[in-house]
């Protein structure tokens, strides 16, 4: 599998920050309670710019976001390898 540098910043991740907040509130995000995520979850705010740009911050927390990053960074790979349209697996269904 190939490496590829995924950038931190808002040019990089404001397309994945919109899919996740749409994912989110369609339930089509499972982590299935896991209690880290779910802390890491609490600890990330939406840093949004006067231009629409957003990203990951923890301006309001100094605890850990490394699993919510990291689900952003692999949402923005998938997004890049499809052309933006995604896949969901449920039971045996596949639908984008």
């Amino acid at each position: 599998m190939p490496v590829v540098p995924v950038r931190q910043g808002t040019i990089t991740l404001t397309a994945p920050c919109e899919r996740f907040e749409v994912l989110v509130v369609n339930r089509k995000i499972n982590h299935g309670g896991h209690p880290i995520l779910r802390w890491m979850a609490d600890n990330v705010v939406l840093e949004e710019r006067n231009d629409g740009s957003k990203k990951p911050s923890k301006n309001k927390s100094s605890e850990k976001i490394d699993g919510l990053s990291a689900c952003l960074t692999a949402l923005d790979r998938a997004m890049a390898s499809t052309g933006g349209a995604l896949l969901y697996v449920a039971g045996d269904e596949v639908t984008e």
